[in-house]
């Protein structure tokens, strides 16, 4: 019973989940990009430490690194 009321609970609370941006450069194109997953894959390139709970402060973000522009 009580693993039933922690998966309702679970199931619950990942619905209110905030989105996550990241600024992304493609290693391959040398493109920047705003995605909504960390990069996981070699080809792709974190630019800056952060995740940003907004698009816009992403997109603010990005104009400021030198590579992106």
């Amino acid at each position: 019973m009580r693993i039933l009321i922690a998966a309702a609970i679970l199931a619950a609370s990942t619905g209110f989940a905030a989105a996550e941006f990241y600024v992304v450069q493609n290693l391959q194109t040398r493109q920047c990009s705003i995605e909504g997953e960390y990069p996981v894959t070699a080809s792709a390139a974190l630019l800056l430490n952060n995740k940003f709970e907004e698009r816009k402060d992403a997109e603010a973000a990005m104009k400021d690194v030198p590579i992106c522009n």
